[in-house]
């Protein structure tokens, strides 16, 4: 019994690591979800209910695997978020209303760029946002998402090369 103890712990997340869990990754969860969806309310809730079920599963999660789970959690939730509303805007009426501002302001080419991300499938955008803007390297990636490493460079390869055309089209 003392050995299964000493076992479940080491498997374990405390109170004390899940509160410095929130206050160390909240920020980068957010953030990873705003990039993802570009919704702020869709994000916040996302996010809750990610440590939400972190904690719910605490028994189950090593401390140093807390942000990959929180990171999977949160999309996933997006996902399901997104595909539960399942409504769209057409792309001419979001590439007009992105086009208003002046042609050298950063702030078009920002949204400009997240108007072409809005077209990209969730795991495409998940994918980039991971690797390009996180700096995760595409083993990180593949185990967060359950994928093979191959499938990962593929995948990422094959969303560069949408975002590519859709912004040519822009």
């Amino acid at each position: 019994m003392y050995y299964f103890a000493l076992f479940k712990r080491y498997y374990s997340v405390t109170k004390k690591e899940y509160n410095q869990a929130i206050e160390l990754w909240a920020d980068d969860i957010f953030s990873f979800a705003m990039y993802c969806c570009n919704d702020r309310e869709r994000c916040n809730d996302a996010m809750q209910e990610a440590f939400a079920t972190l904690w719910e599963r605490h028994d189950d999660i090593n401390f140093d695997g807390c942000k990959n789970f929180l990171l999977t959690v949160t999309q996933r939730k997006i996902i399901d978020s997104i595909r539960h509303d399942s409504k769209s805007e057409p792309i001419a009426e979001e590439l007009i209303e992105s086009q208003t501002t002046s042609p050298h302001d950063n702030l078009e080419l920002s949204n400009t760029l997240q108007t072409a991300m809005k077209h990209l499938s969730e795991q495409q955008r998940i994918l980039l946002t991971l690797h390009d803007i996180e700096g995760y390297n595409y083993k990180e990636i593949a185990e967060m998402l359950n994928m093979n490493y191959s499938q990962v460079q593929v995948a990422a390869f094959r969303a560069r090369i949408r975002l590519k055309m859709i912004l040519q089209n822009i």
